[in-house]
């Protein structure tokens, strides 16, 4: 890295992970599921959390397209966007929680739901246009140690957060420990602005450029889908969300006598392994990743999927619950790291936000399904059985990628292999 991609790679960094503290507070793999629960949630709703968290930011994405990626976004819009979404969304689940939970259970939590779907959906309105924007700050020989850094800054952040989380959860009372974690969640994702402010952009990008037509659009859209090894490690992805549902049970069942009868502080605590594990493997799988190419780590990544299934399948207690986070963690920073690498570097035209927000609305239809039919399975056959049954796609979506997906950079003539687009 230069001096300047170097500065701007700890300001994102620092941002991120002050961003990342206030969502480890109100994570959605822990704190949201069991207050869901403690309202009276059952399976099939805590299914739909899960869909809302992973397939609520993806849904938004093709109307993000049209309604802000048709011109380039600098720094100044991602910071209103901030201070117009996240901050007030989770001030009003705060007051949600305070005023509602005691005397209205039901109706809390279909707010809660209501909310965090609002916060989610939006904020995937600018998910492809905020990746192009953190791109653009580096060059492909660093990209992958940058966005490794920053993922791992942010999962740090998060890990902390969520440690924070368990001990004011466990410190206070209901529902008090709930409203004052969301509290303070707002006033840290407000605080990450001020790191954004000090990123110094590219004098061609912070001039901005003309809007891009929607014909123009579309016809990013067509050459995407025409090219071959992108439909195969699309398939690879879907796969794999195939199997993605089950860590959306994982609290669930270690809280159950099944999974060990883990108190909620202890499982809130193990969560924050979760993004500790993510913290430590981003930065080294951008730089395998800068090296040799983002199809290893997303192969990492995909066997750590398998092998959290497995933990969850066969074992019990603390330590199982420990590992099974920490494997989750790989998989999620793989999912960050490399998957964003390998689609930045799979884009075979000059607009990366409509190949993001192409392959990401895929790949959501998937991530909005699946948690709810995990929770369906789940409510028939039981959880730990449930878990089990997921293992069979994450193995095939494993294989698929492992056999079908070529590495973009040894793909002759491609976007990738030339070198890549920094606009």
């Amino acid at each position: 890295m230069d001096a300047q991609e170097r500065a701007n790679a700890f300001r994102c960094a620092a941002c991120d992970g002050t961003h990342g503290s206030g969502m480890g507070l109100v994570a959605a793999l822990t704190v949201l599921p069991l207050l869901m629960n403690r309202l009276g949630a059952g399976k099939v709703e805590l299914g739909l959390l899960a869909a809302v968290a992973t397939a609520g930011f993806v849904v938004g994405q093709p109307f993000g397209v049209f309604l802000l990626g048709r011109r380039r976004r600098t720094k100044r819009f991602f910071i209103r966007w901030v201070l117009s979404l996240w901050v007030p969304v989770h001030l009003a689940m705060a007051g949600a929680i305070w005023f509602l939970s005691r005397s209205h259970p039901s109706l809390c939590r279909h707010a809660v739901l209501l909310l965090f779907a609002v916060v989610a959906v939006g904020d995937g309105l600018a998910i492809p246009v905020w990746v192009d924007w953190q791109s653009s700050l580096f060059r492909r020989e660093s990209r992958g140690r940058a966005i490794g850094l920053i993922a791992g800054a942010w999962a740090l952040g998060s890990g902390l957060g969520s440690l924070g989380g368990g001990k004011l959860q466990a410190s206070f009372g209901f529902p008090f420990s709930y409203t004052l974690l969301f509290l303070l969640a707002s006033v840290l994702f407000a605080a990450s602005l001020s790191f954004m402010r000090r990123v110094q952009e590219p004098e061609w990008f912070a001039a901005g450029g003309p809007s891009v037509r929607v014909e123009e659009m579309l016809r990013f859209v067509g050459e995407s889908l025409r090219d071959g090894n992108f439909r195969s490690y699309l398939v690879s992805r879907m796969l794999l969300a195939l199997g993605g549902g089950a860590a959306a049970f994982y609290a669930v069942h270690f809280q159950s006598a099944e999974g060990g009868g883990l108190g909620t502080g202890t499982v809130i605590a193990l969560g924050s392994l979760t993004a500790l594990s993510q913290a430590a493997s981003s930065w080294l799988l951008g730089h395998v990743g800068d090296r040799i190419g983002h199809k290893a780590g997303v192969a990492v990544g995909s066997l750590a999927q398998v092998a959290a299934i497995a933990v969850a399948y066969v074992g019990q207690g603390a330590w199982a619950c420990a590992a099974c986070f920490a494997l989750l963690g790989l998989s999620w920073s793989a999912g960050w790291v490399s998957h964003v690498n390998m689609l930045l570097e799979t884009c075979p035209h000059d607009s990366r936000v409509a190949h993001l927000a192409l392959s990401n609305s895929i790949v959501g239809v998937f991530w909005a399904v699946v948690p709810l039919a995990t929770g369906w399975l789940m409510e028939r056959v039981g959880v730990r059985p449930g878990i089990g049954i997921t293992m069979a796609p994450a193995v095939l979506g494993v294989l698929w990628l492992a056999l079908a997906v070529r590495e973009p950079r040894s793909v002759a003539g491609g976007t990738a292999a030339a070198g890549g687009v920094r606009a």
